[in-house]
């Protein structure tokens, strides 16, 4: 079987191995060689486990106890950040270009390095190389919440790729019912759980997870020796840190690879992607088996930041300063902006859709309106894709608009734009979508938008 779209069919590898600690130039080395070795393998789809650039120190407690930290341990972590990597930055070029070379869709997963802060994330390139998605960890567990930030909902992509639906899910965030929901609703397909757990209950886990999420499971563990780490850090005799049980699950919870443990390896799977149908026949957990009616769930897609500077003297509203990053969404379909006369009554097609606007004024009424139901003969211009910022945005926001319209027109894009009264729609013509997309990803938003990630 090969992983030609037309077949159907992906082949999708997973890496079971360690990174080299506090060495990310040969870490990274050792990413490309997987990568390659998983490309020779014809995978199409390559994931990694949780941490694999930035490394996780399994044993160190950052000389840390109840209310003391040590001057040692304060060293120790600046170690850890050292090996830290920015995002976007040289290391993920270096990986992106891995990408583009194989050809390959990748999920890493990474210590990213913000300010001062640490966040565990998993990043998705496309075979392009370029960055798709930046994801960080919602919940770090335990010891980790001494080294690493917390994560907000600006980052829970879901990304369309020729492949399928590409989701990644870090480590414990698995046990988290309402953030597994969230990526069901979205849609995923290739649900990538990068881990580092390697106990007889992660294979369970991930199999329910596939079975619940009808959709497949591609779980990438590390596997880390006490030789990998500083000695001292560890039982004498205990080999085996973290084991590895990585695995790949179909959407009815059975084991297509793996799981393998006490070795590095590239485990790969060809996965039919006319099972995710047969198995929501009989359920489908945000669908026909949803009641709505008695459980519902609300995901804040904002990102929380503690600081937010306006420029000038501007008033509240949609249009000046710079906030970032933001995250936009595509709506599905294309769109029509139509002209009609000054003082004609608005028409019953210009409301029919679920997404419209109309403006009137002295010289013209203007609708914008599902590109289908505009009839014949009307004054028009088809062909817009359009986008729209993911949840509500404060009337006191200010540079929303700005900070979206600025970079695609750098570009020379021209975009359509209008507001309602908790968010703002941007409307680019189809031929031009995917490089307002590439402007406004390459500015610090975070866009997900169906076949605009190569």
């Amino acid at each position: 079987m090969t992983n030609d779209a037309p077949t159907g069919t992906v082949r999708a590898a997973v890496v079971q191995a360690a990174p080299a600690l506090f060495d990310t130039p040969r870490t990274l080395q050792k990413l490309a060689d997987l990568t390659a070795d998983a490309a020779r393998k014809k995978a199409g789809l390559v994931v990694f486990p949780e941490a694999f650039v930035g490394g996780y120190p399994k044993g160190h407690d950052f000389g840390v106890s109840l209310g003391a930290r040590t001057p040692e341990g304060r060293d120790e972590f600046r170690r850890y950040f050292d090996s830290a990597v920015a995002v976007p930055g040289p290391a993920t070029e270096r990986i992106g270009s891995g990408a583009k070379r194989h050809g390959v869709h990748l999920v890493v997963g990474v210590v990213e390095r913000d300010g001062g802060t640490l966040y565990c994330s998993a990043l998705t390139f496309g075979p392009d190389g370029s960055l798709l998605a930046a994801r960080r960890k919602l919940m770090p567990t335990a010891m980790e919440r001494v080294v690493w930030g917390a994560g907000d909902g600006s980052t829970l992509p879901v990304i369309d790729t020729p492949l399928g639906k590409v989701g990644a899910v870090i480590c414990w965030e698995n046990y988290m019912p309402l953030l597994r929901t969230a990526m069901y609703a979205r849609g995923v397909e290739l649900y990538c759980a990068v881990t580092v757990d390697d106990r007889e209950t992660w294979v369970p886990t991930v199999r329910h997870i596939a079975l619940e999420g009808r959709c497949f499971v591609l779980s990438a563990c590390q596997a880390l020796r006490r030789a990998d780490l500083p000695p001292g850090r560890s039982p004498a005799d205990q080999e085996w840190l973290i084991r590895g049980g990585s695995c790949v699950v179909g959407p009815l919870g059975q084991l297509l690879a793996g799981p393998v443990y006490g070795e590095e390896t590239v485990l790969v799977a060809d996965l039919d992607r006319a099972d995710l149908v047969r198995a929501k026949f009989d359920f489908d957990v945000v669908g026909h088996y949803a009641r709505p009616d008695v459980f519902r769930l609300t995901v804040n897609e904002r990102p929380a930041r503690p600081v937010t500077f306006t420029t000038g003297p501007a008033a509240p509203g949609h249009g000046s300063a710079t906030p970032h990053p933001l995250t936009l969404l595509e709506v599905a379909g294309r769109f029509a902006v139509c002209k009609l006369p000054p003082g004609s009554a608005v028409p019953t097609w210009a409301t029919a859709g679920d997404v419209f606007s109309v403006t009137r004024t002295a010289d013209e009424l203007s609708v914008v309106c599902r590109q289908e139901a505009v009839p014949a003969g009307t004054q028009a211009e088809g062909g817009w894709r359009c986008v729209r910022v993911a949840g509500a945005v404060p009337l006191a926001l200010v540079g929303v608009l700005a900070s979206l319209t600025a970079p695609v027109a750098r570009a020379g894009v021209g975009v359509f734009a209008f507001s309602t009264f908790d968010t703002d729609y941007l409307l680019v013509k189809a031929e031009r979508f995917p490089e307002a997309v590439a402007a406004l990803r390459a500015a610090g938003h975070r866009v997900d938008a169906e076949g605009a990630g190569s």
